[in-house]
């Protein structure tokens, strides 16, 4: 019986104890106080710094949607990426074979879409290294070479090679 009674006050005293750590201790009391306002000043201090980070990384997004492709549907986009190519041919002395629309990369909670647009040129070394450059420092959109092929084009051309080039472009599908 004896053991009972102790088992008893045992889990009485664990039952009331998150209701004693309530009531107060005097000098305890006011160190988790003082240490619970500190805490909250310092929160107060770092909302400043925190609310200039967002302001900085909200400015650093729109320059970096600046880049992205303005069309209104993943055709549209495309026909961005494929007036630029045409350009950067152009300028780089070669005629574009071929155009290939691909199927857009979509991740599912991604707001951004990649247009992937495949080209085929028949260019030499220095022209392919040229068409890359441009396409990686293209002024309007944000442009990046997703896969090269590159085969020999034939005898009949010496230094000539066939490029099969996949070029990518980012849209925002989230329209305000």
């Amino acid at each position: 019986m004896i053991a009972g009674a102790v088992l008893l006050l045992i889990g009485f005293g664990y039952w009331a104890l998150p209701f004693l750590d309530k009531v107060p201790g005097g000098e305890n009391d006011i160190s988790v106080q003082m240490k619970r306002v500190a805490k909250y000043r310092q929160a107060v201090k770092e909302r400043g710094l925190l609310e200039a980070k967002i302001t900085s990384l909200n400015k650093s997004l729109q320059r970096a949607e600046a880049g992205l492709l303005t069309g209104q549907t993943a055709a549209l986009a495309a026909v961005d990426i494929q007036n630029v190519l045409n350009e950067i041919a152009l300028a780089s002395g070669v005629e574009i074979r071929s155009v290939q629309i691909l199927k857009s990369q979509k991740q599912d909670a991604d707001p951004y879409v990649g247009i992937p647009v495949q080209f085929t040129v028949y260019a030499t070394i220095r022209q392919l290294k040229d068409i890359l450059y441009r396409i990686e420092t293209s002024p309007k959109f944000l442009l990046t070479v997703e896969r090269i092929g590159i085969s020999v084009f034939g005898a009949s051309a010496p230094g000539q090679i066939r490029c099969d080039i996949t070029v990518s472009g980012i849209m925002n599908q989230v329209k305000e």
